[in-house]
């Protein structure tokens, strides 16, 4: 008979297979049934030196586990896992399951050790029959040891390779489990082992342990599970994906079957209870749990908690790591947002601008005392895709998820206010405050100095304009006014106070890092974008009389093991202004809402309330920002996709609106949320202003007489003046030199008080005087100092255009 190639090599092939795993199981068999092996006269002690040599060591670390974030009332508001699993004692395991697992893995699991070695003799003759390792002989520690490996693989190679079931690699791979086991039953009692065990296995439907997995099938707890409940989910384990109740009820149904047989023959259970409990059907009661912030009741909310979660060192060295331990680390995530007013302020939101509106409002609220973030929300819809949706939070800013922000307008002329108080310019400040003027830039100063530009910047009112105060030009918005004002001031305090308070650009620089406000002379006017959790925050300050919390999302951050990793329960709070300073200006922006552009606003019932409406040239963007001493809200209604256009003639959930303005769409939001946020809450009144605030400070003019213009105004600028040039007057003096000011040297003014000069235009005086009757120029009053600290109205007027 012809002997056929084919049947050598398979011959020769099977040959050295058996040689191959022959000597595996030599360094088995000397290791693990050394006296048997010498009892029998063989000699193995170089086999079992191999096997003691092999690597013992399992450590498995910290099994994954899910986070949960909370709600401020304790409810669950989100879930985060790469696997789903919630680690318990065994205690908190029903006993009826750890009997099912024992009866069908390893009924004598406490009687033996780590091996069964029949029983894997067993396997293995099965096993070089079919050429793999088709399972067998495995005990319910050396399947820990299996799962541990599965589980700490993190490439497809590496679990290929822990999972390797043909060839020498396969009992390779077994016999490296067999050794990892026996240094397990050493490490762990048996107790351990199956708490473990039970903790770590896959029960399918992405539910990892066994307290997931009574959750996942039937809503309820490991320790509360019944028998068919446990029979069913210990059947699942062998082949999770196979006997998934949800995907194949009828094989589940089978395998648990099975499990309550082996039950009854091992006798954890009579024959008459296994056969009750066949009867039963499967019983599910699915539960699922949700991965991320999707199907939060908050989810732009619940997306900032987890950008902030990721910037904590606390979590971990790199943004990686504290990812992986958001995902893995069975963290605790109490936060800040109060459902009530989380409720209020989306339904607000939504009343006014729909979901697929071609704008988009974005409102945030902080609590002034700690800066706790209580409710945050879009018009959009939180997801990923989907018309209306959107997973960009423009509540925040980019650096946390969200767009590149929205010019506030005016909102941000309540720095310069802060600014002007903080120096001692009194309320009672005028400044003539015409409908358009036009001021050279480099009349501003920054922190840098004086503004480096050439260019004019023509300034105009919507309002009101004329002889305004602090406080009508501010309860008026008046843009001539505040332009002024900001040139008194300087730019540098209104934008130091504004940053001190948390407020910076909301987009990043080309690096991706975070910007400071850009000091230009539209600062006041709202040039720079920002995003509504900055507002509030920086508003909340002054609430909170100039005190200043950061905003966060988090009150408390605990491990798996109950230690506490974050504490924001005694928040860190710095001081900003003086309360004198935030009281006063407490003070006008009340006056706004009951007085001037937001009188729309005033809360039900009278409770005090202060604010600042916004709105942008061409109204690109609307904003309210307001506050109550318990809660600080910022309303923003803006176009933010692709070319910016005006919001003015669109429609806002049905309704058009020709004309859009701070106090017509953001501000019904806030008044809405505010009123229904605060329904029940004790209504607190603002503390009244120090009247000395009120009043500012004086201090006495320098005397500039005898130098030219610009030094003149150099000087006058960094004690805390501004200055302009208001006339020219005949003088022995060269040109261009100050003859002369209004208030005159020495004379004590307002802090920040505009100096009016009056130079020589190189002219001397005529020799000869024919005038007869009144002067034709009107006389210079407080020249050489003193004088009226009013002055004269109509000479302010004159000597001091738009002063």
């Amino acid at each position: 008979m012809a002997i056929r190639p084919s049947a050598v090599v398979a011959t020769v092939r099977r040959v050295l297979l058996v040689a191959g795993v022959a000597a595996l199981c030599g360094v088995l068999l000397a290791g693990l049934a050394l006296p048997v092996v010498a009892g029998l006269g063989l000699t193995a002690r170089e086999s079992a030196e191999t096997f003691a040599a092999m690597p013992a060591d399992l450590e498995p670390g910290p099994m994954a586990q899910t986070s949960y974030m909370f709600d401020a009332d304790g409810a669950q508001l989100a879930s985060f896992f790469d696997e789903n699993r919630v680690e318990v004692g065994l205690d908190q395991i029903a006993p009826v399951m750890q009997d099912a697992v024992l009866a069908i893995e390893d009924d004598r699991f406490y009687e033996r050790g780590p091996i069964d070695l029949q029983g894997t003799l067993r396997a293995f003759l099965r096993n070089v029959e079919s050429d793999e390792t088709q399972g067998g002989g495995s005990t319910l520690t050396q399947q820990y040891v299996k799962l541990v490996r599965v589980s700490q693989a993190t490439t497809p190679e590496e679990v290929q390779e822990v999972q390797a079931s043909s060839g020498t690699e396969g009992y390779r791979r077994k016999l490296d489990e067999l050794r990892m086991a026996v240094q397990v039953e050493q490490d762990l009692t048996k107790d351990e082992i199956l708490t473990r065990y039970l903790n770590i296995a896959f029960y399918g439907a992405r539910a990892y342990g066994i307290e997931a997995a009574a959750h996942t099938y039937f809503s309820v707890s490991a320790a509360d599970l019944t028998l068919p409940q446990a029979a069913l989910l210990a059947g699942i384990v062998q082949r999770p994906v196979a006997y998934d109740p949800t995907n194949d009820p009828e094989a589940a149904l089978g395998r648990r079957n099975v499990v309550l047989n082996r039950m009854a023959a091992t006798g954890r259970i009579t024959e008459q209870e296994a056969a009750e409990a066949r009867q039963t059907d499967l019983g599910l009661n699915l539960s699922s749990t949700t991965n991320g912030c999707v199907s939060s009741y908050a989810g732009y909310f619940c997306d900032y908690v987890r950008q902030e979660l990721l910037t904590m060192p606390e979590l971990g060295e790199t943004r990686e790591d504290r990812e992986t331990m958001l995902e893995r680390g069975g963290l605790r995530v109490e936060t800040t947002i109060s459902r009530p007013a989380q409720n209020a302020a989306q339904a607000a939101v939504s009343d006014r601008v729909a979901p697929t509106d071609s704008a988009i409002s974005s409102l945030a609220t902080v609590q002034p005392n700690n800066g706790y973030i209580r409710a945050m929300a879009n018009s959009r819809t939180y997801g990923v895709e989907g018309e209306g949706v959107s997973n960009i939070n423009y509540a925040v800013d980019e650096v946390m998820g969200g767009g590149a922000g929205m010019q506030p307008g005016s909102s941000m002329k309540t720095f310069v206010l802060a600014a002007a108080i903080k120096q001692g310019i009194p309320l009672n400040t005028t400044i003539n405050s015409p409908e358009r003027i036009n001021i050279r830039e480099r009349e501003f100063t920054t922190c840098e100095g004086r503004y480096r530009s050439t260019g004019t910047w023509s300034v105009g009112n919507s309002t009101r304009s004329g002889q305004m105060n602090l406080r009508t030009g501010t309860e008026f918005s008046v843009n001539t006014f505040f332009a002024q004002l900001e040139q008194r001031t300087g730019i540098c305090e209104p934008a130091t106070i504004a940053g001190q308070a948390g407020v910076m650009r909301a987009d990043l620089d080309p690096e991706g890092n975070r910007q400071p406000l850009s000091q230009v002379p539209s600062f006041t006017l709202g040039a720079n974008e920002v995003s509504p959790l900055s507002m509030a925050g920086a508003y909340a300050m002054f609430a909170n009389r100039g005190t200043f919390c950061p905003p966060t999302s988090i009150v408390r951050v605990t491990d798996a093991a109950g230690n506490v990793l974050v504490d924001h329960t005694q928040p860190t709070c710095t001081q900003v202004l003086e309360p004198s300073v935030a009281d006063a200006v407490n003070s006008v922006l009340q006056g706004v809402i009951e007085n001037g552009t937001g009188t729309r606003m005033r809360l039900d019932g009278g409770r005090p309330a202060a604010g600042k409406t916004g709105t942008t040239n061409s109204a690109i963007a609307v904003w309210f920002v307001g506050y109550t001493p318990q809660l600080s809200t910022a309303v923003a209604v803006a176009d933010v996709d692709g070319r910016q256009e005006s919001l003015d003639g669109r429609t806002y959930n049905g309704e058009r609106i020709s004309e859009a303005c701070g106090g017509c769409i953001p501000g019904p939001i806030w008044k809405q949320m505010m009123d229904q946020a605060l329904s029940g809450a004790e209504e607190i009144r603002f503390t009244e202003p120090d009247p000395a605030t009120i009043r500012g400070v004086t201090v006495p003019v320098p005397d500039v007489r005898g130098m030219d213009s610009d030094e003149a105004i150099e000087t006058l600028t960094a004690e805390g003046f501004s200055a302009e040039v208001a006339g020219e007057v005949n003088s022995d003096l060269q040109e261009g030199v100050v003859v002369s000011t209004e208030p005159g040297a020495g004379a004590e003014v307002a802090s920040g008080s505009n100096i009016s000069l009056t130079v020589s235009n190189g002219q001397p005086e005529p020799d000869d005087d024919f005038t007869v009757g009144p002067p034709t120029e009107p006389p210079v009053f407080n020249e050489g100092g003193g004088g009226d600290e009013e002055g004269d109205g109509w000479r302010d007027g004159l000597l001091s255009p738009g002063g």
